[in-house]
């Protein structure tokens, strides 16, 4: 575990792009087949409409690219994966709960951390 200090905190709310199924309407016409990517798409979907902030943190040391778990964080925070492809930079996606909950951390005066490395992914 390596331990660091949140300095800057960069927050950006996505909002949902729209949801469009067309299987109906090919179903309607007579055409019909296995969908493939549905799965996948309804998983993107998902992800999108319930971890809506993206948020990008500045950390020292900096980390070497890769996915890390946040220890120290509020479990709702710290249990998502941060992504860190920059040095200095780890970014995640947070649902509405997590964003307040890190929100109050921060407010708390608490910026120490430590890093562990999520294995095989």
């Amino acid at each position: 575990m390596t331990a660091l200090r949140i300095t800057h905190v960069e927050h950006r709310r996505r909002t949902p792009r729209p949801f469009i199924d067309l299987a109906g309407f090919f179903l309607f016409f007579g055409i019909s087949g296995v969908d493939h990517g549905r799965e996948a798409r309804m998983q993107r979907r998902f992800e999108e409409e319930t971890f809506p902030h993206h948020v990008t943190v500045q950390i020292t040391p900096a980390l070497a690219p890769g996915r890390y778990r946040l220890d120290g964080l509020p479990e709702d925070v710290g249990g998502r994966p941060w992504a860190v492809r920059r040095a200095g930079q780890a970014t995640t996606a947070l649902s509405d709960d997590g964003w307040i909950a890190f929100q109050a951390w921060q407010h708390g005066g608490r910026r120490d951390v430590r890093a562990v490395p999520l294995a095989g992914v």
